[in-house]
């Protein structure tokens, strides 16, 4: 993976930055013959293409002679970053190395619902889908006592009902339960039939 991408409150200073990508170092290694410094990603792949010169100087390189740098590594994960929501409204600033801890709680950041049900969406908008918008969220229903998903009870239109009533109608017209429900129902046939 090429070197971090975020939006630095500063520039990196240039020692920070990949020669090969232009960005600040993610796991950087450096070269101990000539001492430059490479993302490891970056310089694994330039090496994949069978030039085994150092990019920057065009020196022989050696497999053997190429190390992690530790120190280099601190200093790119200390700089200062805005969230990557941060065009979305998350206000959050902070070390690149506490990203990851702040996404696990970022109200912009996107994650799966924890119902399954395939929707993708920001985390502050979480609550509301589950209450309401969830087709596996589960609802009981005021009449019949039965458990159902929100999928369910919004197509189902009632287990032991009338297709064509729905439990909200059941609600707003006030049907009687006890052991069954009673349905009030007019019917207004067209002119042409009674006659």
């Amino acid at each position: 993976m090429p070197g971090f991408d975020y939006k630095f409150l500063e520039k990196p200073k240039r020692r920070l930055l990949c020669p090969l990508c232009g960005k600040a170092m993610r796991e950087p290694v450096q070269v101990s013959t000539c001492g430059h410094r490479f993302c490891d990603t970056c310089l694994q792949e330039f090496l994949s293409e069978g030039v085994f010169k150092c990019p920057e100087d065009q020196l022989p390189l050696d497999y053997a002679k190429i190390y992690p740098d530790p120190e280099l590594e601190v200093q790119v994960l200390s700089l200062a970053i805005r969230c990557i929501h941060s065009e979305e409204g998350c206000r959050w600033t902070g070390a690149l190395r506490h990203l990851q801890v702040h996404l696990s709680s970022c109200g912009y950041n996107v994650i799966s619902c924890p119902n399954r049900c395939s929707a993708k969406l920001s985390r502050r908008d979480l609550p509301t889908h589950l209450q309401h918008e969830c087709p596996k969220r589960r609802l009981k229903c005021d009449f019949c006592g039965i458990d159902f998903t929100g999928e369910a009870y919004e197509s189902a239109l009632g287990f032991g009902y009338p297709k064509f009533i729905s439990h909200q109608d059941i609600r707003k017209r006030n049907y009687v339960r006890d052991d069954a429900v009673f349905i009030r129902a007019s019917v207004e046939l067209p002119k042409k039939i009674l006659s």
